[in-house]
C-alpha cells in the first residue's frame, strides 16, 4: 500500500525488498565494531512517530546514545535550507492536483480531507502529491510525545553537545521525491484514500506493532505485500528511496566511525536485507551485531 510505504520513507520507514540471504533481522538496535575501530558505534532503526511505544527502548539503547560522541541521522536538520526545501515541495507551475486528477477523483479526495483531516485539498493543490499522501498514512498516529523519535534524538543530541552529522543532503532527498512523476504520485494519493480503512489492508496500527517488535523481516514482507502497481514503478521507487540512499548512508558514516562512537539513527526500512545498511557496512569489513 503506497501510503504505508511513503510513511516509512520521511520516515521514513518504507519499501519492498527481496530477501537475498538467510540472515534474520529481528532487532532495531545494532552494534558496529571491528575493522580497526577504537570505539563501538551503534545503529538504530527509527519510525517517524510521536506514539509512546516507539520510545519504549530495549535495555542499552539510552546508554549507547548518551555515551556516543557523534549523532548521525539521515538529514542534519541544522543544515536545511528551509526556503529551498519548501520550494522543492511545490510542483512545477503548470501542474496542480486539479489538473492531475479527474474531476471525480479530486472531489473524492477533497471530501476525505475535509471529513478526516479537517482541511480542504485546495490547501495542497500545488504540493508534491507524495507529501500530501503522507497525511493520509499518518492520520491515525498517536501524538503522545512532543516530538517524533528522530526529532527527539536530534534535540537531545544538541543538548548533550554531540557532533551532529547528516548522512544525506537536502538535494538528494529532493531528487528522490522528484524521481517519481507527479502523475504517478497523484494516482498513489487517490489509491491511498481508497485503501484507507479497508479491512483487508494493513493499518498503521498493525505496522507500528510490527515495528515495535523489532521484526524487520516481517516489516519488509508487509512492504512486499503492498508493493507498487507495476514492477517498473516499484523498481524506480526502490532505487530512489532505498537502495541509493542506503549506499550514501553506509559510505558517509564510515568517516565518522573512525573518529569516535557514533549513534546512527535512520529509518528502519534502511537496515535489513542484502542492499540494506547492515550488509553494506559488513561488506566494508565491520562487525554488525543485533543487540
Amino acid at each position: 500500500m503506497k501510503n504505508i510505504k511513503q510513511l516509512l520513507l520521511v520516515f521514513s520507514t518504507l519499501i519492498t525488498i527481496t530477501a537475498f540471504s538467510q540472515e534474520e533481522y529481528k532487532s532495531l538496535f545494532w552494534s558496529i565494531s571491528g575493522n580497526g575501530l577504537e570505539k563501538t558505534s551503534y545503529l538504530y532503526g527509527t519510525f517517524h512517530s510521536k506514539d509512546q511505544r516507539v520510545f519504549n527502548f530495549k535495555k542499552g539503547v539510552k546508554k549507547a546514545f548518551d555515551k556516543a560522541d557523534i549523532y548521525a541521522m539521515e538529514l542534519n536538520l541544522d543544515s536545511i535550507d528551509r526556503v529551498g526545501m519548501m520550494a522543492a515541495m511545490i510542483m512545477d507551475s503548470n501542474k496542480t492536483l486539479k489538473t492531475l486528477l479527474t474531476k471525480e477523483d479530486y472531489a473524492f479526495v477533497n471530501q476525505f480531507f475535509i471529513d478526516s483531516i479537517g482541511m480542504s485539498l485546495f490547501m495542497f493543490n500545488k504540493m508534491q502529491p507524495l507529501i500530501t499522501a503522507q497525511m493520509v498514512a499518518t492520520k491515525d498516529l498517536k501524538a503522545e510525545q512532543e516530538n517524533a523519535l528522530d526529532m527527539h534524538w536530534f534535540k537531545e543530541a544538541k543538548k548533550q553537545g554531540k557532533q551532529l552529522v547528516g548522512l544525506e543532503t537536502m538535494e538528494e532527498q529532493i531528487t528522490a521525491i522528484k524521481s517519481i512523476s507527479v502523475e504517478q504520485q497523484a494516482k498513489d494519493l487517490v489509491k491511498a484514500v481508497i485503501d484507507f480503512g479497508k479491512e483487508e489492508e494493513i493499518s498503521i496500527e498493525e505496522l507500528l506493532e510490527i515495528y515495535t517488535q523489532g521484526d524487520l523481516d516481517r516489516l519488509m514482507e508487509v512492504m512486499d505485500e503492498f508493493s507498487g502497481d507495476t514492477p517498473g514503478n516499484q523498481k524506480i521507487f526502490n532505487e530512489a528511496f532505498l537502495y541509493s540512499r542506503n549506499k550514501h548512508m553506509a559510505a558517509r558514516v564510515e568517516e565518522y566511525l573512525k573518529k569516535g562512537s557514533v549513534f546512527m539513527a535512520v529509518g528502519a526500512a534502511h537496515l535489513p536485507q542484502q542492499k540494506g545498511v547492515i550488509e553494506l557496512l559488513r561488506a566494508k569489513g565491520y562487525t554488525v551485531k543485533a543487540l
